[in-house]
């Protein structure tokens, strides 16, 4: 093992030893990105995790947060080994440069606001036996791959959206799950010796499922609309936590080998999702529209539009983030991490205080 990339605890030459602290470069890549709110989500997972445990414990700094708006999984890569892109896009909810003065001051503004908040607005309360943490879902990556226990001193990483996640197809990435056999890569992870890949879109939609009261006991139907590299992952995910899933009618089919295990009738779907947002065909008592953009309104006006039965894809943004910390980022703090429906109301007050700066 190198030296310097010691965990803590571990012991070398017989002595006992400190790691220096973890330091993580973050990512969203893609086209578009202006509109992410997964850098927000990021601070607030972060500070909300300080505040529980200590800087000492946590032993986590997050040196620094990027958009990369870019097509090709190569651009991507390339910051990820440089640090830096050419030109930081403008950020939807500041109207200024990501990663300069005005955005750096103001997200730092907003996690403060998210943070001042410290109970779950109760309209977001999980149903049934959703009421417990992300820790006890049903659905677990089964890996034979070691990931690390703790934070290295430079990690860097990265979530992919639209149209990067079907492009990742290379031996010196390893994925934990079956990501990059469905094209279906999400999220990224350098620990300082390797590269680390999964596709957690549907690990999030399973843990929202189960929040509103869904038992994959039962084997529940999920209805479908899209085809793409989420709605892939989701697909995958729900069938193996016991599921059925009803392929709706989309303009971008689900692989064979995916369209072949959906046959399942939507007559009976007790969560449905549209990815294609055109069609929206999925049928369900309650349906996920995974797309979002910047809200207008106050925040009492934010809040309540995000009831359901009609889901805004905050709700799935949320979901997956904490999938990836949970299993791919910080599997050693999945059991500290926030529960769905505070981080949610967090994530809302905070980008109600960035609205009144835009």
């Amino acid at each position: 093992m190198p030296a310097g990339l010691l965990w803590k605890g571990e012991i070398e030459d017989g002595a006992a030893c400190e790691s220096p602290m973890g330091e993580v470069r973050y990512a969203i890549a893609g086209d578009p990105v202006a509109h992410s709110l997964s850098p927000l989500l990021l601070g607030l997972v972060h500070a909300r995790i300080l505040d529980l445990v200590g800087a000492k414990e946590l032993n986590l700094q997050l040196k620094s947060k990027h958009l990369v708006a870019t097509s090709h999984i190569e651009d991507a890569f390339a910051w990820g080994y440089a640090g830096s892109v050419p030109e930081a896009p403008n950020w939807a909810y500041t109207n200024a440069p990501f990663g300069k003065f005005r955005t750096s001051g103001l997200l730092a503004k907003a996690i403060e606001a998210g943070m001042a908040v410290e109970d779950a607005d109760d309209r977001f309360a999980p149903v049934g036996e959703g009421a417990v943490s992300l820790a006890s879902q049903s659905v677990r990556i089964d890996s034979k791959i070691r990931l690390p226990t703790g934070f290295l001193n430079k990690e860097i990483w990265m979530n992919l959206t639209s149209p990067l996640k079907h492009q990742l197809a290379s031996n010196a990435v390893s994925a934990i799950d079956d990501s990059m056999v469905h094209q279906s890569v999400n999220a990224l992870r350098w620990d300082g010796q390797g590269w680390w890949c999964a596709g957690l879109d549907g690990a999030g939609v399973v843990a929202l499922a189960q929040h509103f009261g869904v038992s994959f006991e039962s084997k529940p139907i999920l209805s479908l609309c899209g085809g793409g590299g989420a709605a892939r992952s989701v697909a995958s995910t729900w069938l193996a936590a016991g599921g059925r899933v009803h392929a709706a009618t989309s303009r971008r089919p689900l692989p064979e080998e995916l369209q072949s295990q959906c046959t399942a009738s939507s007559k009976n779907a007790v969560f449905g999702v549209n990815f294609d947002a055109e069609i929206a065909s999925a049928q369900a008592p309650f349906i996920l529209n995974a797309n979002y953009r910047p809200f207008e309104g106050d925040v009492e006006s934010m809040l309540s539009s995000m009831c359901v039965p009609s889901l805004n894809g905050r709700w799935m943004l949320v979901a997956q983030h904490l999938s990836c910390w949970a299993t791919l980022w910080a599997p050693h703090l999945r059991d500290i991490l926030p529960s769905i429906d505070l981080l949610l109301t967090q994530l809302i007050h905070a980008e109600g205080l960035l609205s009144t700066y835009a």
